[in-house]
């Protein structure tokens, strides 16, 4: 034991951990500073209906209720925090910020990450949502479904399409794991922009009248 704290004291000598936004030297257990943390923009929505990510997504689908933690702008805080989630495993980013909503979810059948294709999986190592929706069904003590959700359908990168190339490029990419019960769940992923992934998926669940789907994302663009 003594070994190991002496490693880590090493490790954080030599190799400090750093702010993700602005790069100055943090405590190991935070990701932000001070200063970015405030920079953080929070919705301030309800999980509900009565809010922009859910009037953009009913256009697309059945949805119930809808939340997203986070306000996305391009070189904004929320930005720097998801990239390094997203491109660099920090599984702890999530965590933390699942530990934000305080919503009782206790009332759903469950949470399913929205899924990587296995090719994207196989090249990129993880799911970047996956320990955000584990932790949240952690903290309300309900089912979690990793594989609630499969991605037959493999796209490259949509960043540049539009909101109508989008959804065509998704149609029928997402298959639900047939020992799935029915119930309510909420599909969990890392950011909305124009809704075209997460409608995708919700469609899918719209043919069965055995479901009801709610979304959390962590940010929305």
């Amino acid at each position: 034991m003594e070994i190991k704290t002496i490693v880590n004291s090493l490790v954080d000598l030599f190799f400090p951990m750093r702010c993700l936004d602005c790069q100055d030297v943090i405590q190991p257990s935070q990701f932000l500073c001070v200063s970015c943390s405030t920079k953080l923009i929070f919705t301030h929505f309800n999980f509900d209906q009565n809010n922009r990510v859910y009037d953009k997504l009913r256009n697309f689908c059945e949805v119930e209720n809808v939340f997203s933690l986070l306000e996305f702008k391009h070189h904004n805080t929320t930005q720097a925090i998801l990239h390094e989630m997203k491109y660099r495993n920090r599984p702890e980013i999530g965590i933390d910020l699942a530990q934000l909503i305080k919503f009782d979810l206790s009332d759903y059948d469950g949470i399913i990450p929205i899924p990587l294709h296995p090719k994207r999986l196989k090249t990129r190592g993880f799911n970047q949502v996956e320990d955000f929706a584990r932790m949240l069904a952690e903290i309300n003590q309900i089912n979690y479904f990793s594989n609630g959700l499969t991605r037959t359908k493999y796209n490259s990168s949509q960043v540049n399409e539009d909101k109508k190339h989008r959804l065509e490029n998704l149609k029928d990419a997402f298959e639900i794991n047939p020992n799935l019960k029915s119930g309510h769940y909420i599909l969990i992923d890392d950011v909305l922009t124009t809704g075209a992934t997460i409608a995708s998926a919700i469609k899918k669940f719209n043919l069965s009248e055995n479901f009801k789907i709610s979304v959390i994302t962590i940010a929305c663009a």
